[in-house]
């Protein structure tokens, strides 16, 4: 064998290796935004997403696991360039499918809502339901209604329609944590969210006499079902494959929603428990 032949051998089996390096590593970029992820003491570590991610890490040992803390916005820069990369909680959505392969459901969760002191919520609980979303802008002219993000179908249709950012009954601030906190300090009377959301800042800002409450509206679905995404290349692909591999296995998907859980109150608890047995029935007959 020649010079050449061997210098060509030697080229192309190292980069056979880096290729073959690069499809075992395994990126999973999770964003700040509690407790979906919660990235600081005293809860560090035990999100909603933490527990889908953590268990995903340890039933797929082939993978190098990194982590990279980003933005929801850099995960869409990523998806678009390529990466290695994935996120353990996505919604599978027509949009998101252009960028993303997605997994089986991992979780079902309760949406968003209008979340409000109790104090508050008893008032408007004088007025019979279904509660939408336009009714607390209409009926409480005086409340101002903070938003720290988009939601989502239905509710953000009745922000477009309300010049959320320029209506002096809402007010844009720059993130959901800080809405919340706002919540809690009365600088606005009521945000959108989930209800584990509530949970989470009641016990973080030790809220025991007067603690925010989730309302759930008809503008969008009670429930909605959250993915593992990754983007849509032959690697995204083959790790979407091993992710449903590892999915045939209830005890592991129960693990997985002990991190939604626990956010939860006794009567959310209660409705995700009763949603999950049609859930099963749905995606994961066999188990």
């Amino acid at each position: 064998m020649s010079f050449a032949q061997l210098l060509y051998l030697a080229i192309f089996s190292f980069l056979s290796f880096e290729s073959f390096a690069e499809s075992k590593s395994l990126t999973w970029v999770r964003w700040e935004d509690p407790p979906i992820f919660i990235f600081n003491p005293p809860y560090k570590g035990q999100g909603v997403l933490d527990a889908v991610e953590k268990e995903l890490k340890l039933a797929m040992p082939q993978y190098t696991h990194k982590e990279l803390e980003a933005t929801v916005p850099r995960v869409l820069k990523e998806a678009q360039a390529k990466s290695a990369i994935c996120n353990a909680g996505w919604l599978n959505t027509p949009e998101w499918g252009k960028l993303f392969y997605f997994s089986k459901p991992v979780l079902i969760i309760p949406t968003n809502g209008v979340l409000l002191k109790k104090s508050r919520a008893q008032d408007f609980f004088k007025e019979k339901g279904p509660y939408r979303l336009q009714n607390f802008l209409d009926k409480r002219p005086k409340w101002v209604l903070g938003v720290g993000r988009l939601y989502g179908e239905g509710i953000d249709e009745v922000l477009f329609k309300n010049k959320y950012q320029s209506n002096p009954k809402i007010f844009p601030v720059s993130s959901s944590q800080l809405v919340h906190r706002m919540l809690h300090l009365d600088r606005v009377q009521y945000t959108i969210g989930y209800p584990f959301e509530a949970q989470y800042y009641n016990e973080l800002l030790k809220n025991t006499t007067d603690k925010v409450l989730h309302i759930p509206l008809t503008d969008n679905a009670s429930f909605v079902e959250v993915v593992v995404a990754c983007p849509k290349t032959e690697w995204g692909a083959k790790v979407i494959s091993d992710v449903n591999s590892v999915l045939n296995s209830r005890a592991r998907i129960e693990r997985m929603n002990q991190g939604l859980m626990r956010w939860l109150g006794p009567a959310d608890q209660g409705r995700v428990i009763a949603e999950r047995l049609k859930f099963y029935k749905k995606h994961y007959p066999h188990l």
